[in-house]
């Protein structure tokens, strides 16, 4: 029997690739590359139709490029789930880090002279209201 040659792993790669499915309308899981249109194409195609997610800590997170963080999508619902899903999360997480250090600012220069300064006028505790000038009657 001949030695089998070595397999290559982009070779190994797009054969896991390949085996991702996802549900149909009828929801069903079907190949996401289907097998007749997987026959015609290389690795380096089949590789190049997907896409790395960064899943669960995003990449501008600090999400490691480990296996456990990576989840291969295809190009099109990785470029739908970014920009519906992790670029606004990401813009929240910087609005969030952004009003917490603001806060952590006031609160330690409340010791400071130049403290009263930096925080807006105070407004009154209670409304102004005009109790008692309007006439009731019972009149109808």
């Amino acid at each position: 029997m001949a030695n089998r040659r070595h397999i290559p792993l982009k070779i190994k790669l797009a054969a896991a690739l390949l085996q991702m499915k996802r549900p149909d309308d009828a929801g069903r899981l079907v190949p996401v590359i289907p097998h007749d249109e997987a026959k015609r194409l290389t690795a380096d195609q089949i590789v190049s139709r997907f896409e790395f997610n960064h899943y669960p800590i995003p990449h501008a997170a600090g999400g490691p490029d480990e296996p456990w963080n990576l989840d291969p999508m295809p190009k099109a619902d990785h470029r739908e789930r970014t920009a519906k899903i992790d670029i606004p999360a990401i813009a929240k997480t910087k609005r969030v880090a952004k009003a917490q250090e603001e806060f952590r600012r006031r609160l330690l220069a409340k010791g400071e002279p130049d403290a009263a300064q930096d925080r807006p006028a105070r407004k009154s505790k209670w409304p102004s209201r005009r109790f008692g000038r309007a006439k009731w009657s019972n009149e109808a």
